[in-house]
């Protein structure tokens, strides 16, 4: 029972694994241009403020922009913002632009071969619109800061343009510190967000997962017996419908064996629930090993398989199964350090010489398995059309019986036992006969097996005892009557009291009656039935 393949499973945790690395890194691209951004911000707040600053604390800002040398104390005020450490290098210009002032880690230089426009093209359009204009850039490649930002300001004086403040400010530690707590921030986010979506994907994968083994259990169970594991009647039926459907008269045939084990029930009982399920399954096991691939098995009933014989080329093929499944099937089982060993009825059918649809093979491997059972079981029969003709009257045989036994619808007849030394008749032997309602009569080696079957021998055993010895009493004295015991008279273990009894109500003298009794009683050598034979022959009746 399949529910996920291992290709499948690969295929959609490396999708997942893929999207969220695809997750991953579209957050750290959107975090780094988050970065970026801010950084821009504050570096442009920062170098604005120094600018606005120096220019603001510079007294001949406006000298030193028409070309005057700047004053000591100009010179102090940009040392000192240079000291602080921000602050890396200004630049001032005059209002056309020229360069009127450098102050860098070099020192302090007052030429003027540098204009804006040819500094910063787009800072000097800017400027021309009166608006200050930030710019941040990477300076590793020129052996300045990691990061700077470089600020124009135009410096107005009574709304009239009077210079330009370019300051270089230091925002390597600034940048250094945004990367780190925005990336930390990403880094958490992705991992919330990763989390908010892989949780509750593998939790959906669970139970979706959950959900595939329940349902192919539920149609796993839905086919198979839940015991063994074996196909189900109606999954067996359908199966064989499938493979009957390409079965010809020239091609390949099926064999339907329908098993049983002989005295099931009773051994059950012995065993208990938990063990006799456990011997099932071992059949079960046994049966499904000893079929190919093309075959199949099912369980039918309680103590019922059902193999199907595929691809079968010859009626000597199925008659070789039977013999194989007999002698595997009836080995010892070990069951709980006891070796149980069964014996086994099977029916078998033929298609598409006994049938063509499913139920119909299935059903003339039943009447095959009744007809061995009626007979005695512990062998094989294979399907003849005459067998559902004798079950038909078997049936109606068993009907008729149990009418009579309720009834006592019986008939006896007195069959005279000659002496040989005298030739005269010495006694009659009571003979059971059973009338078939059509004015015939049943012969006795029809009926008596059946009502042994059914447990109907006792009673019918009582009736002929009790209307022999009350013909006997009718007769002369010398005369005795003998009537034949069956072995399941014995079983009850009251028959000596019955006999007494039947004696006490006739009248009859024990010394007349005669119960004739078969080997195979004796042979039993049953310290129950011994002990009943010397009871009645205390009574004083002969034993023959």
């Amino acid at each position: 029972m399949q529910v996920f393949s291992g290709r499948k499973d690969t295929r959609l945790i490396a999708g997942v694994l893929l999207g969220a690395l695809a997750f991953v890194a579209g957050a750290f691209f959107l975090t780094g241009l988050a970065v970026t951004h801010w950084i821009a911000k504050d570096a442009e707040a920062h170098s604005t403020l120094w600018a606005q600053t120096l220019a603001n604390s510079i007294p001949d800002l406006e000298r030193i922009a028409e070309g005057a040398p700047p004053s000591p104390e100009a010179l102090d005020r940009i040392e000192m913002a240079k000291g602080m450490g921000k602050v890396f290098k200004l630049k001032i210009f005059d209002r056309e632009g020229r360069t009127r002032l450098t102050s860098d880690a070099n020192g302090v230089s007052t030429r003027s071969d540098e204009t804006l426009s040819d500094h910063n093209p787009l800072a000097a359009r800017v400027v021309a619109s009166g608006n200050p204009f930030t710019v941040v850039k990477d300076g590793t490649a020129e052996g300045r800061p990691a990061v700077y930002a470089s600020t124009y300001l135009p410096i107005y004086r009574d709304d009239h343009l009077v210079a330009v403040v370019e300051t270089y400010v230091d925002e390597a530690d600034t940048a250094a510190l945004f990367r780190r707590e925005l990336t930390a921030a990403g880094i958490g986010i992705s991992m919330l967000l990763l989390t908010l979506v892989i949780g509750p994907f593998l939790a959906l994968r669970r139970m979706a997962r959950a959900r595939a083994l329940s349902d192919a259990r539920a149609t796993f169970l839905a086919r198979h017996d839940a015991l063994t594991g074996l196909l189900n009647r109606s999954a067996f039926l359908a199966q064989l419908e499938k493979r009957l459907g390409s079965v010809t008269t020239s091609s390949p045939g099926i064999a339907i064996h329908h098993i049983d084990i002989d005295g099931f029930k009773a051994l059950a009982e012995d065993l208990g629930p938990d063990l006799s399920d456990t011997l099932i399954r071992l059949v079960a096991m046994r049966a499904r090993e000893m079929v190919r691939t093309l075959d199949f098995v099912g369980r039918l009933g309680s103590d019922e398989l059902l193999v199907a014989q595929c691809g079968l080329a010859s009626r000597e093929q199925a008659q070789a199964m039977v013999r194989r499944l007999l002698a595997r099937l009836s080995e010892p089982y070990a069951l709980e350090e006891r070796d149980i060993r069964l014996t086994f009825s099977i029916g078998s059918a033929l298609a598409p010489e006994d049938a063509t649809t499913g139920r119909d093979l299935v059903h003339k491997a039943g009447l095959a398995l009744m007809f061995v059972k009626n007979a005695g079981g512990r062998d094989s029969s294979f399907f003849r059309d005459t067998m559902e003709a004798d079950m038909q009257r078997r049936r109606q045989l068993e009907r008729r019986l149990r009418l009579a036994a309720r009834e006592n619808d019986f008939v006896l007849f007195f069959q005279p036992i000659m002496s040989v030394a005298s030739a005269k008749v010495v006694g009659f032997e009571a003979l059971l006969r059973l009338p078939d309602g059509q004015g015939g009569l049943v012969a006795p080696n029809e009926f008596l097996p059946l009502a042994e079957k059914l447990g109907l021998l006792p009673q019918i055993g009582d009736w002929v005892l009790a209307r022999a010895c009350e013909a006997a009493v009718q007769w002369p004295n010398d005369i005795s009557i003998a009537a034949n015991l069956s072995p399941s008279q014995f079983e009850a273990g009251t028959l000596p009291d019955r006999v007494a009894e039947i004696l006490a109500k006739t009248g009859l003298k024990p010394a007349r009656l005669e119960l004739e009794i078969t080997e195979t009683l004796l042979l039993r050598d049953d310290d129950a039935v011994m002990s009943q034979l010397r009871q009645l022959k205390a009574l004083g009746v002969s034993i023959v």
